[in-house]
């Protein structure tokens, strides 16, 4: 199924709205989930966007550096692009501009699973709740398309808000890791603490994971998956 994935990212600009995901919240369209392809990262406004919200965003990711497009690009191009068992999506709103970004990574098509990664708003929609709908539109489709049973979160301990919106998907805590802070030139990284700590961590990483039963327990009658085959997806 990571020939999916290929598919997705393949998509040229005159199929790329056959590609998208519509994210509909009572029965109206609010935006959509635009796989990031070959078109999208030749696109400067596309690379700068991405650029602007991993800045803006830096102290909620493990890894804190001085982002320029020509790292972005490079980062799109050999991270997502070439690397068969991850994809990204630019989150749009109604109007199809830009506001953010979501994706998966370590996709395992013999597990099925999958780790949700990159949710980033960049700015605000017209639709305040849109970053919710726009994770249960790429849950349902990674149900539907990856047959997916279970889909892991790593989020730091202090980033409250992203902790609340795993929650209301259904996701639970499995694990925590306590982080030591490394400094290397302008780089910061936030690294699993070895042996014995002396007093609280000062920063944790938290592990949650939420399964295909949980998410269709929630959210099976509220949210449209389509089989073609008519088998349940439950």
């Amino acid at each position: 199924m990571k020939s999916i994935l290929r598919e997705y990212k393949q998509a040229r600009s005159e199929q790329i709205s056959s590609y998208c995901l519509p994210i509909i919240v009572d029965g109206k369209v609010l935006g959509q989930l635009k796989p990031l392809t070959i078109d999208s990262i030749e696109n400067e406004e596309v690379i700068k966007s991405l650029m602007e919200w991993r800045l803006a965003a830096g102290q909620w990711f493990a890894t804190q550096f001085p982002a320029n497009e020509e790292g972005t690009r490079a980062w799109a191009q050999h991270q997502i692009l070439e690397v068969d068992d991850r994809i990204l999506f630019i989150l749009e709103d109604e109007e199809q501009t830009p506001i953010g970004q979501i994706g998966l990574m370590h996709y395992d098509e013999v597990a099925h699973t999958c780790e949700y990664d990159n949710l980033l708003r960049g700015r605000k929609g017209r639709y305040g709740n849109i970053v919710l709908h726009a994770l249960l539109t790429l849950g349902a489709w990674s149900l539907r398309e990856l047959g997916l049973q279970k889909g892991y979160l790593n989020v730091l301990s202090d980033n409250a808000r992203a902790i609340h919106i795993y929650e209301t998907l259904g996701a639970v805590e499995v694990e925590r890791t306590p982080l030591r802070k490394e400094v290397v030139g302008d780089v910061i990284r936030w690294v699993a603490a070895e042996g014995q700590l002396t007093g609280e961590p000062e920063r944790e990483m938290v592990t949650m994971v939420v399964t295909r039963a949980a998410f269709v327990s929630r959210f099976g009658q509220m949210i449209e998956l389509e089989n073609g085959e008519g088998k349940s997806w439950t």
